[in-house]
């Protein structure tokens, strides 16, 4: 969970991250030795997932916003399934 929130800590305040991260996620990933559920939500953007596995939902919120995911599109995806 460590190189997870690192990521998301790091993306979160470094631009020229996210702007890596976009273009080149494998190897983002890679440098962070994310594996299994996190490296796969990661790839997908798959918010939820994050949340349910474990992560900071401030780190993943934040994370969000640097990497340009609007705002609607984010929490329209967490509450998915929800009643």
């Amino acid at each position: 969970m460590y190189s997870l929130h690192k990521l998301l800590w790091e993306i979160r305040k470094d631009s020229e991250l996210a702007k890596r991260f976009r273009s080149q996620t494998s190897e983002v990933l890679n440098e962070y030795g994310l594996e299994g559920d996190s490296r796969q939500a990661m790839l997908t953007l798959d918010f939820k997932k994050l949340h349910e596995i474990g992560a900071n939902p401030y780190l993943i919120y934040f994370c969000a916003l640097q990497l340009q995911v609007g705002r609607e599109s984010y929490y329209e995806q967490i509450r998915e399934g929800k009643s």
